[in-house]
Parts: structure tokens; sequence; C-alpha cells
């Protein structure tokens, strides 16, 4: 038996065929890489911009704290200096409110002791009305 062999042009086909495949899937990959070397990039860009955003709302926001820490170390100074010129008038106002306060607890002690002697008035009143009334109707007809 005589070996069967392939047509030369049958041979050449079929390796023209697989060249084109692998053209083809070189091509697809090389298109794949290209794409996801795109995507990539875009994403690191994406992630950078955002990174770049962040650092100036950082700084803004550094700068914002400074003009308050300044603001802040203004008015502690004014408040210092305000409470060494002032001292000695807050001192006399602070002892005429402490006497206010004494004079306001002496006012809440008499207004105690009267209210408690007016309710024993009150109660003697009562008890002078009923044995007068009950006086009068034992001595009436």
């Amino acid at each position: 038996m005589a070996a069967q062999s392939t047509p030369p042009s049958a041979s050449a086909s079929a390796s023209s065929h697989s060249q084109q495949q692998i053209d083809s899937s070189e091509k697809i990959a090389q298109q794949f890489l290209s794409n996801a070397n795109d995507y990539f990039r875009s994403d690191i860009k994406l992630v950078t911009s955002d990174y770049d955003c962040l650092i100036q709302m950082n700084n803004a926001a550094l700068d914002k704290y400074n003009q308050m820490h300044r603001k802040l170390q203004h008015v502690n100074t004014s408040v210092r200096t305000m409470s060494d010129n002032n001292s000695t008038k807050m001192l006399s106002t602070f002892s005429q409110l402490n006497e206010i306060e004494d004079a306001m607890s002496n006012l809440e002690s008499t207004i105690m002791k009267l209210d408690a002697y007016s309710r024993s008035l009150e109660t003697q009143v009562k008890k002078f009305e009923k044995t007068s009334n009950s006086a009068a109707r034992t001595t009436s007809p």
C-alpha cells in the first residue's frame, strides 16, 4: 500500500488558514492589551486627580484652621487685656453682686418668717371665730 499524501495545495491552504488564525489571535490579543492599558491608564489618572483634589481640600482646610487659630489668639489676647484692665471694676461688681445676694437671702428668710406668722395668725383667727360662733349659739334663745 502506498502512503497517502496530502496534495500540496491542501497543505498550503491549511497552513495559510492556520497562519491567519494565529495572526487574528495576535491582533485580538494586542487590541485587548491596548484596551486594558488604556483602561488602567484612565483609572490611574482618575485616582491621581482624586488624590490631587484631596490634597487641595486638605490645604484649604489647613489654611482655614490657621486663620481661625490666629483669630482665636487675637481674641484671647484681647480678653486677657480687658481682664487685666477691668479687674478692679470686675471685683467691685462682684462685691456688689455678693451684697445683693446676701440681701436677697435675708429678704427670703424674712418672707418665710412672715408667711409662717401669717399662717399662725390665720389659725388663731379661725379658732377664735369657731369659739365665738359656738358661744353665740349657746347664748342665743
